[in-house]
């Protein structure tokens, strides 16, 4: 069985790791930068397998020598049956299994990483790594297998893949108390007509939400200050100097009776579904993966 795939010398695990480093960093001046002897290597490397399996793999575009889609659609293989041996590696020996779980940078601060020491102390024997990725670059990761679960919006996902709803993400416009000491119960619009405010911009989606629900007779939406994420919009606020509009989520992050909160009416238009998304052929390469996956889906949820 088998007998053709060793007929000839070309393959080795070593030959399709470096297949998979290129693959992942886009061509080999960019898997090995600034080293000519190991980009060197690599492109020897890669034609090798090139020669074993009677194809192209690698094409130069330019000055950079990057993979065909012929070698894009092996490394791929490589991957799912690299990380197959690792598992089984790791069983036999009560070691570890690595997963890698992707989600906006709110999210893995106020969601995930609270909850990750659970699924590290129990009876599983597993260790992560944390990506923070806007959710069509999760959407792609996970088509690509590169990372094994994602919490992403629910219409972001796409056909081919698995997703288990984890709640709905609400948002509140939030004060420093000391902004707004004549109003004791304020609204939306008390807080931003009324306050600098800070906002996250780089989700586009959010933003464009944002400008739409503000839009009222003489006032026109100016934030003070544009922020990367949500965490740094909590800085804002934290600060006393800012308002902002924010996942409830982030609350926990704020010091009890520093803020003034309001909720509701327009705000409710932002209010975004949450999933938790994966690969089918995760759970069929990974023995441990439809355990853990249930483990995320219990405590992931919103409460």
């Amino acid at each position: 069985m088998f007998d053709s795939l060793f007929d000839e010398r070309g393959l080795s695990l070593d030959r399709l790791r470096t297949l998979l480093e290129v693959r992942d960093a886009g061509s080999i001046a960019e898997a090995a930068p600034g080293d000519p002897i190991r980009q060197s290597q690599y492109s020897r490397q890669l034609r090798e397998l090139s020669d074993y399996f009677g194809v192209q793999l690698g094409r130069r575009q330019g000055k950079l020598l990057k993979l065909t889609s012929e070698g894009a659609r092996l490394a791929d293989l490589a991957r799912e049956h690299l990380r197959s041996l690792q598992d089984f590696r790791a069983e036999c020996r009560s070691d570890s299994s690595d997963y890698a779980i992707a989600a906006g940078d709110s999210l893995l601060q106020w969601l995930v990483i609270p909850q990750l020491g659970k699924l590290v102390a129990g009876a599983m024997r597993v260790r992560f790594a944390i990506v923070s990725l806007r959710s069509h670059e999760i959407v792609h990761q996970l088509s690509e297998g590169n990372i094994d679960f994602g919490i992403v919006r629910g219409d972001a996902v796409g056909s081919g893949l698995k997703m288990f709803f984890l709640g709905r993400l609400d948002y509140c416009a939030v004060a420093p108390a000391s902004l707004l000491k004549g109003i004791k119960h304020p609204g939306f619009w008390d807080i931003v007509k009324s306050c600098p405010i800070a906002i996250q911009t780089t989700d586009g989606q959010f933003t464009r939400k944002v400008r739409e629900i503000s839009v009222s007779p003489g006032f026109a939406f100016r934030p003070a200050l544009s922020c990367q994420s949500f965490p740094q919009t909590v800085s804002a606020v934290r600060s006393g100097l800012f308002a902002a509009i924010l996942p409830k989520l982030a609350l926990t992050a704020l010091p009890t009776k520093s803020y003034v909160m309001a909720e509701g009416g327009p705000l409710g238009q932002l209010q975004r579904e949450i999933v938790l998304a994966w690969n089918p052929r995760t759970m069929r390469l990974r023995p441990g993966a439809p355990r853990l996956l249930e483990q995320m889906q219990n405590l992931l949820q919103f409460k």
